[in-house]
């Protein structure tokens, strides 16, 4: 990325600030609140470190006790010292290890302080000898209460006109761009796992999508820093990192929906051009966005659960006309006027998935379930827009409008991009997904729907999962599927080829591969053994040892059908 002056922030020596962060560096104190005459005698590097309150010390250690980070120190020196360089070198090294911001000093300031103070980096500022100390910390202490006062109040202005966006529905985009008017910086928005979704810009900012990732992405692109902070939604941490391109930074936080970082906000720009109300805007902001997630995900659960209740009565069959489906649907996009496929998905659940289920955490668990869920919305609605889904824990089923020109070969081009780029999203898992009837009518879903459990089923049991099977796939095991587990069709199978399958088992043979053949090869010997790479007279044998166990002919039609048939059961069993 160029180093385009309408961008983003840059590095910090500080590398952090939380939501407590300064409102007032040591230099600004110096001009604003402490007395005429005041000059900088060493240190100057640190002149931009934050002071957090001022307090008058005492120049014995047990003083230095009551100093914490951020505080500027206000001490008197005393005219007369036998080593007054060495009591100077020792205050300076005692107070820069509590991370102070620096330390004023009224009295005689010995030769060499400047060093000292540039050695050690802490600002050493010296004041004339009248200085009166206790009325300079009450000054320091009231430019820092009422900076902060004055930076509250600015921050309560930021967060009423980003809250009117979300009161008047305009989103988090509107919300994006008034901040970014309000700053005159960019804002982005990154998803939990950091991918960059929304980015706005002041007037003139022309950076590509392309340029902007590749600048997020530098050596604070973690999320590190949120390790064992407190997540608030209305009051997050906030970050002040560096970006890849030199001399631009970011303030970021988290937006925290549930407990958990939904997104993450940033505002970006130069360096030296990061202030504090940037920082205070990027916490409101953070928080607006939040109030706006949490108020979209309410009203996406609310239809959600109504879609569901729709789709549940349609498919039980409890509608008594189409007028009545059209009533309820028709709010929820349900067009009448067209015809649609009722699809299963399903989060493949094979003895292999139980057991790798079994080994994972419950929070794991609920995050593939998550990812299913948000993955199947996210992604159905990418396809068709017009796609009515219900989601249940690890299985869904929809309505798909139908082409009339693409038909069934439409829905199942769209529905197998939607199993695939679901199954893309879930670690280690993989999606079926089933097509019912396409029937004409609205009423006939419950059939449709029927159909396509029956789809799922056969196809798990005759491919496997991880593909999309539509019920006109099936042939003639929609008949043998309903009735399956009869005493007719047992009998009929035992009768005809459950002697062979234990022959096989029995003497490790393999008469029913080659019964298999023998029909895929439409009865021609020749090619059922270059099939099974046999000898021909091999084949014959085998197909002569079926005919002897079964009493059935292979040059007879109605027997070949009978083994025919009992084959397809056996794949049903």
């Amino acid at each position: 990325m160029s180093a385009d002056p309408a961008l983003i922030p840059s590095e910090s020596s500080d590398g952090m600030a939380g939501v407590e962060g300064p409102a007032v560096t040591v230099r600004e104190v110096l001009r604003l609140a402490l007395p005429p005459g005041t000059i900088v005698i060493g240190g100057a590097s640190g002149l931009d470190r934050a002071v957090t309150w001022a307090r008058l010390i005492h120049l014995d250690q047990p003083s230095f006790e009551r100093l914490e980070a951020g505080e500027l120190a206000l001490a008197a020196l005393p005219v007369q010292s036998e080593a007054p360089h060495a009591l100077l070198a020792s205050i300076l090294q005692a107070l820069s290890g509590r991370g102070i911001s620096g330390l004023a000093v009224s009295g005689p300031v010995p030769p060499g302080a400047q060093a000292l103070a540039d050695a050690i980096g802490t600002p050493l500022l010296g004041m004339p000898s009248s200085a009166r100390l206790a009325e300079i910390e009450k000054s320091v202490i009231g430019l820092v209460v009422n900076r902060r006062a004055e930076l509250e109040q600015r921050g309560i202005e930021i967060y009423r006109r980003l809250a009117q966006q979300t009161i008047e529905n305009r989103g988090i985009e509107a919300i994006l761009e008034t901040l970014a008017e309000i700053t005159g910086k960019s804002v982005v928005v990154e998803n939990a796992d950091g991918e960059l979704e929304l980015f706005r810009g002041p007037p003139g900012w022309s950076v590509s999508r392309e340029e902007l990732v590749a600048a997020l992405r530098g050596p604070g692109d973690n999320r590190d820093w949120l390790t064992d902070q407190p997540l608030s939604s209305t009051s997050p941490p906030i970050a002040r990192l560096p970006l890849a391109a030199p001399g631009w930074q970011r303030f970021i936080a988290p937006i925290v929906v549930s407990g958990t970082p939904a997104a993450f906000l940033s505002i970006i720009g130069r360096e030296d051009e990061l202030d504090e109300i940037d920082r205070v805007a990027t916490g409101r902001a953070a928080a607006v966005c939040a109030l706006e997630i949490a108020k979209r995900q309410a009203i996406s659960e609310a239809e959600r659960r109504i879609r569901s209740d729709f789709l549940d009565d349609l498919f039980a069959g409890h509608f008594t006309s189409e007028a009545a489906i059209i009533s309820r649907g028709q709010l929820l996009g349900f067009d009448p006027l067209k015809q649609y496929a009722v699809v299963i998905f399903d989060l493949d659940t094979s003895a292999a998935y139980l057991e790798w289920m079994n080994t994972r955490s419950e929070q794991r668990v609920l995050q593939l379930r998550q990812a299913f869920s948000r993955g199947l919305t996210e992604e159905a609605a990418r396809v068709n827009p017009g796609v009515l889904l219900r989601i249940n824990t690890e299985s869904a089923a929809a309505l798909f409008p139908v082409d009339p020109e693409a038909g069934l070969a439409g829905v199942r081009a769209q529905v197998e991009e939607v199993r695939r780029r679901v199954a893309a999203r879930i670690e280690g898992m993989t999606v079926s997904a089933a097509i019912g009837r396409l029937y004409p009518r609205v009423l006939d879903a419950p059939r449709a729907y029927r159909d396509a459990e029956q789809a799922l089923t056969i196809a798990l049991r005759l491919f496997g999962p991880n593909r999309t099977t539509a019920f006109d796939d099936l042939g003639i095991y929609r008949l043998l599927f309903h009735l399956h587990g009869t005493p007719e069709l047992a009998s009929f199978y035992e009768e005809t080829l459950q002697k062979v399958v234990e022959h096989d088992e029995r003497h490790g043979s393999e008469l029913i591969p080659t019964l298999k053949a023998f029909f895929a090869a439409h009865g021609n010997l020749s090619k059922t053994a270059e099939m099974l790479y046999l000898h021909r007279n091999t084949v014959s044998y085998r197909l002569q040892r079926i005919e002897e166990i079964t009493g059935l002919r292979l040059d007879r039609e109605d027997d070949r059908f009978q083994l025919q048939l009992a084959l397809k059961l056996r794949d049903l069993t």
